[in-house]
């Protein structure tokens, strides 16, 4: 069964007869906010003639949560699909791979989370334009209780204390050099001294 993602990691999607879908948008049933598919959760599946679309919507300007649930037929007219949400976006996530879809479904099923994706490209960024720096070796080391997230797997410590000093979280950067007065906890999360 195929995972919920971000829907825009299933776009852009195309038909038989060569339209495609780069996006898709729909504004906010509470606040009237335009959101966009990376700001909803669920399933995009080419089917027969349409693309069908399930997912969640969540709106950062006002909070709420609802439902989506349509199909895009070939001519990019959007119409409502009448089943329950859930029951629609099960449906989608348990349908056989179609032969044409195998590949990109195949890719996006390996594909890293799309905060995973951006930090490495910061990263990429930052280690070509930053000088490498003294690393800095900290003979104690005290990890805050409280968390900030977590990130590939691993939590997100709000700050540290190094040999006495506190250093704040500031970002994540896997495999990125540091700076002067920054320190690379656990490979990706880098710290700045307060």
């Amino acid at each position: 069964m195929q995972p919920n993602r971000r829907l825009s990691d299933f776009l852009p999607l195309k038909f038989a007869n060569g339209q495609e879908i780069k996006q898709f948008s729909k504004p906010c049933v509470s606040c009237g906010t335009m959101l966009h598919a990376k700001d909803m959760n669920g399933v995009a599946r080419l089917v027969e003639d349409h693309i069908a679309i399930a997912a969640k919507a969540h709106c950062h300007s006002c909070g709420a949560d609802f439902g989506v649930a349509c199909v895009i037929n070939s001519q990019k007219q959007v119409k409502r699909v009448v089943l329950p949400r859930l029951l629609f976006n099960w449906y989608l996530r348990s349908l056989p791979l179609q032969e044409r879809e195998t590949a990109p479904q195949a890719m996006v099923r390996n594909l890293p989370l799309p905060e995973e994706r951006d930090a490495r490209e910061d990263a990429a960024e930052l280690a070509r334009m930053t000088p490498p720096a003294s690393s800095m070796q900290p003979r104690e080391i005290i990890r805050a209780t409280e968390t900030l997230g977590r990130f590939q797997e691993k939590p997100i410590p709000a700050w540290l204390i190094l040999d006495g000093t506190r250093f704040e979280f500031d970002r994540i950067a896997p495999d990125a050099r540091t700076q002067e007065g920054e320190y690379l906890l656990d490979g990706c999360l880098i710290y700045r001294a307060s």
